[in-house]
């Protein structure tokens, strides 16, 4: 994409880049630095799914949040990845983005600190897709 030299980025979230040859050149780096730390990658992405779900639901109650965190695949797929137990990993991530200032405690809750649009509670009791009715035959 880069090599087309696009005048605009319209990115999925944040202020769209000034500099789109600059733009590309900071997500190379990015990317390359998750290739080369394998392990770095998988802690990247734990922390950044374990974030959006904070956003998502508008917080989770510190006493449910090891398990919540016991119960998903992910977590289980990356304390494996990483040679680990999942509830060691799940008591490892949630402190490291408590110290980091990612998440916060408050109200009992433990919230995402960035800045976001928790997601209306009815929308997480919409069913997956594969509960889904069948189309009618045509």
């Amino acid at each position: 994409m880069a090599d087309l030299a696009p005048r605009v980025l319209l990115p999925s979230h944040g202020p769209i880049p000034t500099d789109p040859g600059a733009a590309f050149a900071t997500a190379l780096r990015r990317a390359q630095r998750l290739v080369d730390d394998p392990a770095g990658a998988v802690w990247y992405g734990a922390r950044r799914i374990f974030a959006f779900a904070l956003m998502i639901r508008d917080g989770i109650p510190a006493v449910e949040v090891e398990p919540y965190l016991h119960a998903r695949a992910w977590l289980a797929d990356a304390a494996r990845l990483l040679g680990r137990v999942p509830e060691g990993l799940a008591a490892e991530l949630v402190d490291a983005m408590l110290r980091s200032g990612a998440v916060v405690l408050r109200d009992g809750r433990l919230h995402a600190a960035a800045a976001h649009t928790p997601v209306a509670a009815r929308s997480l009791r919409a069913p997956y897709p594969r509960a889904w009715p069948a189309p009618p035959p045509r």
